[in-house]
Formats: C-alpha cells, structure tokens, sequence
C-alpha cells in the first residue's frame, strides 16, 4: 500500500514497477539533515483506492 497526501505536489516510491511510465532524470532532493540525495528518474503512477 502507499499512503499519499493530496496537498503534496510530489511522492516518492522505490517501487520502480508501479509507474505507468518513467524516465531517467536526476534531480537533487534536500533532505532535513542538510544532505542532498538525487532522485532516479521521474513519471506517473496509476493509483487505485482501497476503502
């Protein structure tokens, strides 16, 4: 399950199989602790509600 938040403009998963699409790009992403990671690569999931 992934738990989402609709005020949020961005998500992240490492669940590279649930995009229906995706391409490679690199983006910096400042973490909390003033370190700096890069993302994989951006792209749409399907999202399907479980109520």
């Amino acid at each position: 399950d992934w738990n989402t938040d609709t005020g949020c403009t961005s998500h992240m998963t490492s669940h590279r199989a649930w995009f229906r699409s995706y391409l490679p790009y690199r983006v910096p992403i400042a973490l909390a602790d003033g370190h700096v990671i890069y993302s994989a690569g951006v792209g749409a999931v399907m999202f399907v509600p479980v109520l």
